[in-house]
């Protein structure tokens, strides 16, 4: 920190590293200054329609198809419904065909009700009714029930996702400049002291110049190489997702038992992240834990552990009592160019009854 007296104007002039500065974005407003909106409702539709005639005594036909969703804003909460609907009608003109005559169709379905409201002090999301299991550690699937996760939505535009920090000394006040294959993304001015930028874009991949151009005329350069992964995170930042509900098939059937789970990351240094989760039921149970890594030029690499245990009854192939599993994971991801990258993934499993 640097002060200054300017007895001239009659000012005190403060100077701190921009390392020890709150993160601010001209385009994003902080949660402080967010509102809920106004009440309301809306309705959403895509409508198409198309005919076809044969000539000939052929066919004649007429089709309209649709969908979208309707719902209400109450405060915070938004509440939802999607719909969809389909009507065809079919004439046949040839009097020689035993089916001729007029042919309808018509069939309207409500796919999905669901309510979700933003939770601005955790940067989260919570989320009711039918939803879709996404997640990196876990098979997906449909169920109905409640969720509470992170949402990139609430960060500023150029936090979200992963990309690493680039951090350094400035001896006086400095230009940053970062560029990719000659072209500048990144430009900052920093005052003396320790620098992190923090706000590189998500969509980042490759070798980056980093160039520091001091007032005084000395000039740092070097590169730094980034890839991503599902599992990387931040560093300092931390993703998750609680769930919890039970397994739905298609037309609002639930199948099976409650179950609940849970997963998360964490940027633990810059390019190192832990992440890992469990799921489970009464009659099964896994968990998994893992750790990617940046490795700059070489890549991005990510290797975890999962461990499942699941009840038998005995009308099951391997009959009644336990079984336990492990499976292992490597996964790398690597910008072969700056628009290809390749991301290969290896899985090992292993498992184990018991009686």
């Amino acid at each position: 920190m640097e002060i200054k007296a300017d007895l001239s104007q009659s000012a005190l002039v403060i100077s701190l590293p921009q390392a020890y500065l709150e993160y601010t974005w001209p385009d994003w407003d902080p949660p402080s200054r967010w509102d809920d909106g106004i009440s309301g409702i809306i309705a959403d539709y895509s409508i198409t329609a198309q005919t076809r005639h044969e000539e000939n005594g052929g066919d004649d036909s007429n089709e309209i198809s649709g969908n979208g969703t309707v719902g209400v804003n109450l405060g915070p909460w938004r509440v939802r419904a999607d719909w969809q609907t389909d009507y065809q009608h079919t004439r046949s003109n040839d009097d020689d065909d035993e089916f001729s005559g007029d042919d309808t169709q018509k069939k309207w379905e409500w796919s999905r009700y669901y309510a979700w409201r933003a939770l601005p002090s955790l940067k989260a999301k919570l989320a009711l009714g039918e939803d879709y299991l996404n997640s990196d550690i876990f098979d997906g699937f449909n169920y109905v029930g409640g969720s509470v996760s992170t949402d990139d939505q609430m960060l500023p535009p150029n936090l979200r996702g992963y990309a690493p920090d680039i951090s350094g000394v400035a001896h006086t006040t400095a230009k940053v400049t970062v560029s990719q294959m000659g072209r500048v993304i990144y430009e900052t001015q920093v005052p003396a002291g320790p620098f992190r930028i923090q706000d590189l874009g998500d969509s980042i991949s490759g070798t980056l110049h980093v160039r520091i151009e001091e007032q005084n005329g000395q000039v740092q350069e070097y590169d730094i190489s980034t890839a991503s992964m599902p599992y990387l995170t931040r560093p300092g930042q931390v993703r998750y997702k609680v769930m919890m509900g039970r397994p739905q098939e298609w037309g609002h059937h639930v199948e099976g038992g409650f179950f609940s789970g849970a997963e998360a990351s964490w940027g633990i240094a810059n390019g190192w992240s832990l992440y890992g989760g469990a799921l489970g039921d009464k009659n099964y149970q896994s968990a998994a834990l893992g750790i990617g890594r940046d490795l700059s030029t070489f890549g991005a690499v990510a290797f975890d552990v999962t461990h499942s245990h699941t009840k038998l009854d005995k009308d099951t192939a391997y009959g009644k009592g336990s079984l336990d599993g492990n499976s292992f994971r490597v996964s790398y991801s690597k910008a072969l160019t700056s628009s290809t990258v390749a991301s290969p993934s290896l899985d090992i499993a292993s498992r184990k009854r018991t009686l």
